[in-house]
């Protein structure tokens, strides 16, 4: 543990004014090392007007006409300090000037949890789309409507129970929405507990008692009749930009990835085996995981690189110019399905259900189909069997009772 104390001083560097008004300031000092932070004041205090003899309470003297709203900010400034040095000790952490010039400079007396989470919001600690942005936004919102005030100390099982029960009779909310905002309450709870506003043991248990049952709606994929009318789709000359998206799915369904992975392909992801052929050997955009395709499975799949592929000596495999917002692409994928007399909502999560859908039926093993797909664990593709009548019908014909007489 490191030592630290903390004192207020008037004319830190005691040199004499014309005027005789000088600025406060909170010293801190941590292992003989001192810093010295401005403590922001609605004016000048002269030597007359301070009290050399100052307690707790009174630092600047009645005389003063802000006396009282000067002594306020000195008393919630030394405030903080020793608040934090209080978590800090009890975790038995090293407190940082870095760390106290955080609190300080926090524009809220208090700093509540709802405060936190606005700036976790506002200043992320990872790269947030745009999209997920929004839906922290939305658990903020619900929050303060449930209590725009909760103090750290306030965060309890019970408390958290209080908010499901908040969003479920008040809100009407269920399911994978209400999952969505409890999986945004818990990762401000964890940076809450790594900046030490929050102890382990405060948070250990936090949502056993909150658990959120989601059932999963069915996966939506192309079948093969599906996927040739799609490939087999002409498109007139004023429709031309709609046969681009519709080969970048394609590719998509081929290789199990969504948009944004197509977006970091390198030219150096492709492989040729001379045996077999193409293979696509690169790592997911969602979680960094390499995925190991086979392309050579998919014929189609060369004219698709021969035509986008980038012809620029970039790193990058397709040309950069043949990408659109995420929102317009799927938006005409949903126009592109319509023209081919697909009756299904299609959008860019569609493709890598076929893709795997497409592995299931024809055979390939799970841990294997894990490894094409990019999955952290085999659990994950687990949850994409989801066996319907034409898989009964693909899956047991190698089977023949007939022949067994039975």
């Amino acid at each position: 543990m490191n030592k630290i104390s903390v004192s207020v001083r008037l004319n830190r560097n005691n040199y004499q004014s014309v005027v005789d008004k000088y600025s406060i300031y909170l010293r801190i000092t941590i292992n003989r090392i001192s810093k010295f932070v401005l403590i922001p004041t609605p004016c000048k205090i002269s030597k007359a007007e301070w009290n050399e003899k100052h307690n707790a309470i009174n630092f600047v003297k009645s005389t003063n006409i802000y006396a009282f709203e000067i002594n306020e900010k000195i008393r919630d400034y030394l405030g903080r300090v020793n608040e934090l040095t209080k978590r800090y000790y009890l975790q038995n952490k090293t407190v940082s000037f870095e760390a106290i010039l955080k609190v300080l400079k926090s524009k809220k007396q208090e700093m509540t949890f709802n405060i936190f989470a606005d700036e976790y919001i506002k200043n992320p600690k990872e790269k947030f789309e745009l999209a997920t942005i929004t839906k922290y936004k939305s658990f903020l919102k619900h929050l303060n409507g449930f209590n725009k005030k909760i103090y750290f100390n306030d965060i309890t099982p019970l408390l958290v129970s209080d908010f499901k029960a908040y969003l479920e009779i008040e809100q009407n909310l269920v399911g994978s929405t209400m999952k969505s905002y409890f999986d945004k309450f818990k990762k401000i709870i964890n940076q809450a507990e790594k900046e030490s506003y929050l102890d382990y043991h405060q948070t250990r248990f936090l949502f056993d008692d909150a658990r959120i049952k989601v059932n999963r709606s069915d996966r939506t994929f192309f079948e093969i009749d599906e996927l040739i009318k799609w490939n087999d789709l002409k498109f007139p000359p004023k429709e031309k930009y709609l046969e681009k998206n519709r080969d970048i799915f394609t590719f998509q369904i081929y290789t199990g990835f969504y948009y944004n992975d197509l977006k970091i392909l390198k030219k150096s992801d492709i492989r040729i085996d001379k045996e077999v052929g193409i293979f696509v050997v690169g790592k997911r955009d969602k979680n960094g995981n390499t995925a190991i395709i086979p392309l050579y499975k998919f014929p189609n799949a060369n004219r698709i690189l021969t035509r986008y592929a980038s012809k620029d000596e970039n790193e990058f495999l397709f040309d950069e110019t043949i990408f659109i917002e995420d929102q317009v692409y799927n938006r005409q994928l949903k126009m592109i399905a319509e023209k081919a007399g697909i009756k299904k909502n299609v959008s860019n999560k569609v493709a890598r259900h076929t893709n795997v859908q497409l592995w299931i039926r024809y055979g390939a093993e799970r841990p294997v189909i894990s490894k094409m797909v990019g999955h952290s664990k085999e659990e994950t593709t687990k949850e994409y069997y989801n066996v319907d009548f034409k898989d009964i019908i693909e899956g047991t014909r190698k089977v023949d009772f007939v022949s067994l007489g039975i």
